[in-house]
């Protein structure tokens, strides 16, 4: 089901990023230059909101910052793997290394909710984060995914 949303152009493999902020701006900045939102800030306005009422940064390194909005036709899923971690203010208190950015349509709530239920139960796997920390491009990322979403 996540292979669908799955794009190479929207995945996203740093070593470091500066903060939480900076990398979902990153993202959505990667979706902007693709060409599936045309603008940026009524989705980063949604984002920040969501993140300034609890951190979406989840456990085990994961985060996972979400939110639906008009300004996106369908469901836009973007990746980031960070290799040394960013501070999420998790729930756990541990860095973030993989990120998942999702942003729907009102009228996709089911689908949104599907998305966001599908990836938390692939990320209670260690051997998925493990594996995919481990990525170093695009594709790799894909595969990953390909592979644990069964």
């Amino acid at each position: 089901m996540i292979e669908e949303f799955l794009d190479e152009d929207l995945i996203i493999v740093v070593d470091k990023i500066e903060d939480k902020f900076a990398m979902i701006e990153k993202m959505i900045d990667q979706a902007l230059r693709k060409g599936i939102i045309m603008t940026r800030e009524p989705i980063l306005h949604k984002i920040r909101e969501r993140e300034e009422l609890e951190s979406t940064g989840v456990v085990e390194g994961i985060a996972i910052p979400h939110a639906r909005t008009e300004a996106v036709k369908d469901l836009l899923m973007v990746i980031g793997v960070v290799k040394e971690g960013l501070d999420f203010n998790s729930l756990d208190g541990k860095p973030v290394n993989i990120v998942f950015l999702i942003v729907a349509p009102e009228e996709a709530k089911s689908k949104y909710i599907q998305v966001l239920a599908r990836i938390s139960r692939i990320c209670r796997q260690e051997d998925f984060r493990k594996t995919l920390l481990d990525a170093t491009s695009p594709s790799e990322v894909i595969s990953i995914l390909g592979k644990f979403d069964t």
